[in-house]
């Protein structure tokens, strides 16, 4: 089985959540990481807990919630391309030629 690409900070996530209004939260970057110990050219990798934009008005955040089954920094799983956020979205970006199950 093929692993998934790894996601950085600034990388997108698309996000399904529509407040009462209706209110699109639409998706947005991950925003802010919990390390940055670990980076690919200087750009932090995202983890599990990372925080995330959600872009529609108003903006509001969401959370990176799944993560690789076997790499993880500092205690918490990386985030990959096609991980699940709290709202129900996934990751849908990540570098392509750095994987991991």
């Amino acid at each position: 089985m093929a692993g998934s690409s790894v996601t950085l900070k600034g990388h997108l996530h698309v996000c399904p959540m529509v407040d009462p209004g209706p209110k699109p939260h639409i998706g947005g970057p991950v925003i802010s990481t919990q390390q940055n110990f670990v980076t690919v050219e200087g750009v932090p990798v995202a983890t599990v807990g990372d925080s995330l934009l959600c872009t529609g008005v108003p903006t509001t955040s969401d959370k990176i919630t799944e993560g690789s089954s076997v790499a993880n920094i500092e205690g918490k799983k990386v985030a990959r391309l096609g991980d699940s956020c709290a709202h129900g979205g996934k990751l849908v970006q990540g570098v392509s030629w750095l994987t991991f199950e």
